[in-house]
């Protein structure tokens, strides 16, 4: 008689992986639908669908599943937003970030179909162009909420905590997206005055944050490349934010510009992705560079390798630290153009 087969590890892992992808669209239509600008108060599935023109069964079997995922809550066959949810899905809210995460999802969740012709075929032979600014302005207004959604916060905190930080009067903030990490710190800092250089279209999105903050005479925007042009002036802080993956093939000379751009005392600080365990970790980083690196792009970091970079370009004392975004582990790292160590309450490697 034919035994059945003696089990030692359990595939659960894998079914789980298999089906959380539901898990992604069924947010993703939350969000199309504007499902949680209604649901601050408690209410019944008929009566928002009967609000939004949606079929009343399978609103509220779409529910069920968002309750089960604890982006919201039932009692008593009412749903309500959690406080999580009305802070960050409700779009009457200041610091929403459905768009951008509808944005994302175009990342993480490419056709099956493209990435096995990728994994099959390799690289296209023509890539899109990535050069129409218009592709550039639309993402840096997408990911204006990833910014100020706490991750400007965070970074202006620790920036703060250096010793550095009152004696510094200009910093430059390298492809500065949004604005909004120069807006913070400038903000943070009653003398200080701010420069941000970043591509057409992009800088557009900066002036218009910076105008709505009331800071047009502390912060000035620069169309430009800052890889190609010189910059216009000396700093005390010089920073750049998630994007040096674009720049990897002339890190060399790029941070050899930036150190003979800053001031004595001046520093660098870089706050960018550090890919570790031999290309395997953070998942989300790397999953989210997948499609792009499939493509032909070479864009993940890895850890150390901006440490290393500074210290090849002169800084005299480099300083490395990882914190925590929504994103998965980011690195700090700080380089100093003078003999002098760099004070933070940060513990991590020199």
């Amino acid at each position: 008689m034919k035994k059945l087969p003696e089990i030692e590890y359990s595939w659960k892992n894998l079914y789980d992986l298999t089906t959380a992808g539901i898990y992604g669209k069924v947010l993703n239509i939350g969000i199309k639908l504007k499902l949680f600008d209604y649901l601050n108060e408690p209410m019944d599935a008929k009566t928002l669908a009967s609000k939004l023109g949606l079929h009343t069964r399978n609103t509220e079997l779409l529910l069920n599943i968002l309750a089960g995922m604890e982006i919201i809550i039932k009692d008593k066959g009412k749903f309500q937003n959690t406080k999580h949810t009305k802070q960050y899905l409700n779009s009457n809210s200041n610091l929403y970030v459905g768009g951008f995460l509808l944005h994302i999802s175009e990342w993480f969740t490419p056709s099956e179909k493209h990435l096995i012709d990728l994994v099959k075929k390799g690289p296209p032979k023509e890539r899109t162009d990535m050069a129409d600014p218009e592709i550039w302005k639309n993402s840096a207004e997408m990911s204006a909420p990833y910014q100020y959604c706490g991750e400007v916060q965070n970074v202006t905190d620790i920036i703060k905590d250096f010793s550095e930080f009152p004696k510094i009067k200009k910093m430059l903030d390298l492809g500065g997206g949004a604005g909004f990490y120069t807006i913070a710190l400038v903000s943070a800092h009653s003398d200080m005055t701010g420069v941000i250089i970043e591509q057409p279209g992009v800088a557009d999105v900066a002036k218009k944050f910076v105008k709505e903050y009331g800071l047009q005479d502390r912060i000035k925007v620069i169309q430009g490349d800052y890889t190609n042009d010189s910059f216009e002036d000396t700093y005390d802080l010089i920073f750049a934010s998630a994007t040096l993956n674009f720049h990897k093939n002339h890190m060399a000379e790029l941070f050899k510009k930036i150190f003979n751009s800053l001031n004595p005392n001046g520093i660098f600080v870089t706050n960018q992705d550090g890919i570790t365990n031999e290309r395997t970790k953070p998942l989300g980083m790397l999953s989210g560079f997948l499609t792009t690196e499939m493509a032909g792009g070479n864009f993940a970091i890895l850890k150390g390798e901006i440490n290393n970079a500074m210290k090849n370009a002169g800084f005299e004392f480099v300083h490395s630290f990882t914190r925590e975004s929504v994103s998965g582990q980011m690195e700090i790292t700080v380089g100093k153009k003078c003999k002098y160590n760099i004070s933070s309450k940060q513990k991590g490697e020199k």
